[in-house]
């Protein structure tokens, strides 16, 4: 009769324990009857005499090496099953090594054979782990219990002294059961807990959401598992595969460097206000899992999405470039806008300051990329063409020209052309040099001096100056006489203001309002200066100004009839000539 896996060492244990029947039983019966003489065979045994020294000797048979591999191996067949799945002695063998078998002609002999009946006798991992833990927690004192509650399980575990207080011990007691309890924990955990953890390991990967994660776990344990037993083996098997939460995300320590690299290189493809390619982010990912948690990554990395474009800053230039890149051709400020929510005005000053986005023409903007002839304004374009052309140009082509190309006014054109910063000779025109400025005399700019003889020049005050916005219709002799140095600008320290910020003076030769005064805000507010009143900028050396309201009622020494100044100064240069 054939005896299913009946291999040598139950052979052995068969023959000893017939051994021992034949002594105890029918070697009794001889002795009471005729015992047989020496080297006469027992009745019905058909063996040599020396076998029973033989099987005397076989009951201190050590081990085979098969029954020590049976014993090693049974709890890593039993892990297969009870983690794994696996239901034959096929499923836990690496498959170059089952079509080895194949050639031998003993996989389907290899397939037959069920773990179950190799592991009959091997208790369930799971199953009795979590018996040991509920046993270890019924006999654990209540401030063990407490620590494990308080400082083993909790993600923000309590302080040692937070924990001390609650249970009466001190901060450096705590600290020692603790330590009690981890040892007793480990010992309750023997190679058992080592055992799961590598076997899900394998199953998991590196990185996985921390509801799969638990889900994977709950899965290998028994049906209806519950209580602190469960909390604790599964913190267990999550410290010892090496996993660290992050937002909601399971990382072991290889992802953890390999995220520290994602975040430096998505920051190194971030352009001038902060966007980063999507693409090119993604195909610089270690590839999967990454790929697959794209959204976790940019929400653990701070990305922001804006308008469908990821930036690693929230900034108002960063918005106002990815709104213009939605709408996806040039645009003007209004739309681009209506998009990011800004006000024209801030939408426009925004999209100026960006080195990637430029004018494609007067009223619109776009991407560097997108545009073939950048805008560079009415008077940038009329020093370009004036450089292509050697120095010179004519003045016809401009007023041709330019209209036609960004949808400037030919009138523009000519005022900007009538400027300071251009000579026109014979339907030509060039650049002038700085040194070729001519000025009037400062008195004939000015709109009067005070007491002292310090010029001063009036503004009246509108709604937009306390808005941020600069003054415009400097004189150039007033900028001149302050300092300021023709296509340039100056800071002008406020003397009667010294809290204040400086004020800015620009004079542009190309400018068709003159120069301009910047900064005046917090001053005009300091002094409590209301729309429709007049201020007044007087001289008081170079780079220093007072700011101050200016009533009519003043009487300081006026050049009340200008016209009669000037033509009293015509008269002395003739007298001159």
């Amino acid at each position: 009769m054939h005896i299913r896996h009946f291999g040598r060492a139950s052979l052995q244990d068969f023959l000893i324990n017939v051994d021992k029947y034949l002594r105890e039983y029918i070697g009794t019966e001889s002795e009471e009857g005729d015992a047989p003489r020496d080297g006469d065979l027992a009745p019905g045994d058909n063996t040599d005499p020396t076998r029973n020294a033989d099987l005397e000797a076989s009951t201190d048979i050590s081990p085979s090496p098969w029954d020590e591999a049976g014993r090693i191996l049974s709890p890593l067949f039993a892990a297969a099953t009870e983690l794994q799945g696996a239901e034959t002695l096929a499923d836990t063998l690496h498959p170059d090594l089952m079509r080895l078998g194949d050639k031998l002609g003993i996989a389907s002999a290899i397939s037959s054979i069920q773990i179950g009946d190799v592991t009959a006798d091997t208790p369930r991992l799971v199953s009795s782990l979590l018996d040991r833990l509920s046993h270890f927690l019924d006999i654990a004192s209540p401030n063990e219990q407490a620590i494990i509650e308080h400082r083993l399980l909790r993600t923000h575990p309590m302080t040692l002294e937070e924990l001390g207080s609650r249970v009466g011990r001190t901060r450096e007691r705590v600290r020692q059961i603790q330590v009690t309890v981890e040892r007793k924990l480990h010992s309750v955990f023997g190679s058992d807990v080592r055992i799961i953890a590598s076997t899900l390991k394998e199953q998991l990967g590196s990185m996985l959401p921390q509801s799969e994660v638990d889900a994977r776990i709950t899965d290998c344990l028994p049906m209806d598992s519950d209580g602190i037993a469960v909390d604790v083996l599964r913190n267990a098997l999550v410290d010892e595969m090496g996993f660290v939460l992050k937002d909601g995300m399971y990382l072991d320590r290889r992802a953890r460097m390999q995220l520290a690299d994602i975040r430096v290189s998505i920051r190194k493809l971030a352009d001038d206000v902060g966007l980063v390619d999507e693409q090119r982010a993604v195909a610089g990912l270690p590839g999967e899992p990454w790929s697959r948690y794209w959204s976790w990554i940019w929400a653990h990395c701070g990305l922001h999405n804006l308008f469908g474009f990821w930036s690693i800053r929230n900034s108002a230039k960063a918005r106002a470039k990815a709104a213009l890149m939605s709408i996806g051709r040039p645009a003007t400020r209004e739309e681009v806008s209506r998009v990011c929510g800004f006000g024209d005005a801030k939408t426009g000053s925004h999209l100026s300051v960006i080195p990637s986005v430029v004018k494609a023409d007067k009223d619109r903007w776009g991407l560097r990329e997108w545009v073939d002839d950048e805008y560079n304004g009415i008077v940038g374009e009329i020093t370009q063409r004036i450089e292509e052309d050697g120095g010179a140009t004519k003045t016809e082509r401009l007023l041709t020209e330019l209209p036609a190309k960004f949808g400037v006014h030919r009138m523009s054109v000519y005022a900007y052309m009538q400027t300071p910063k251009f000579i026109i000779r014979d339907d030509w025109i060039s650049i002038a040099s700085t040194s070729s400025v001519r000025l009037r005399d400062l008195d004939d700019v000015i709109d009067g001096r005070d007491q002292d003889g310090a010029p001063y020049w009036l503004f009246t005050v509108e709604s937009r100056f306390l808005d941020g916005y600069s003054v415009t219709g400097v004189p150039p002799e007033f900028a001149h006489a302050l300092g300021c140095r023709p296509d340039d600008h100056a800071h002008l320290r406020i003397e009667n203001l010294p809290e204040c910020p400086e004020l800015s003076i620009r004079w542009p030769l190309a400018s068709t309002t003159g120069g301009s005064l910047g900064y005046l805000r917090k001053a005009l507010q300091k002094l409590g200066l209301q729309p429709g009143q007049q201020a007044r900028v007087t001289i008081r050396g170079v780079a220093v100004v007072s700011l101050s309201l200016h009533e009519n009622g003043d009487d300081d020494f006026r050049i009340g009839d200008k016209h009669h100044a000037i033509l009293d100064r015509m008269i002395n240069r003739r007298k001159v000539l």
